[in-house]
């Protein structure tokens, strides 16, 4: 359990991380987003650039924000069907959505090896900011790694806790 603990620990240390990332990110949004509009209507000399790192923040927020919902399993859910179901059967269910969950994240996470190394090998860049491209597949990369990592934490409290959807509930109130 002083593992658990720990693995806790770690896993609050990085959602206040991602979070204050989330609302940097979302507040970089909204300034780019205002400037665009001010160089484009007001001094009639758009910005070309501010478009694509919204565009990019706004990816990242949402896989970074995906990853918190991860953590306290808030994802949209039919529960009417698996609400009739016993509360074996639905710890169960629970476990085994969280196993296909975190396959889906693995395949999600070495599925751009190839892309990162055809963005490396052709140094291949982002149209107007010039930033690696490979830097940016490795951040989404580190996005659904941060998911699998709070997708297994959870599954570890079904094991051990119990059903997921009470612990949910605990959190809620």
């Amino acid at each position: 359990m002083l593992v658990w603990r720990g693995i806790e620990k770690i896993s609050d240390i990085l959602e206040r991380v991602l979070k204050i990332s989330i609302i940097v990110s979302l507040g970089a949004i909204a300034f780019f987003v205002n400037l665009a509009v001010f160089f484009r209507y007001v001094l009639a000399s758009p910005l070309t650039w501010t478009t694509e790192i919204s565009s990019y923040l706004l990816v990242y927020t949402v896989v970074f924000g995906a990853s918190i919902a991860l953590r306290h399993n808030q994802f949209v859910k039919v529960e009417a069907l698996c609400n009739l179901l016993p509360s074996g059967l639905r710890g169960a269910i629970a476990l085994g959505s969280q196993i296909l969950i975190a396959i889906f994240l693995v395949v999600c996470i070495a599925s751009p090896s190839l892309l990162i190394q055809k963005a490396v090998i052709t140094k291949t860049i982002s149209p107007a900011l010039g930033i690696p491209m490979a830097h940016l597949y490795r951040l989404f990369r580190l996005g659904f790694i941060f998911m699998l990592f709070f997708v297994s934490i959870h599954t570890g409290e079904v094991i051990l806790k119990g059903t997921a959807g009470e612990k949910a509930q605990e959190k809620i109130q």
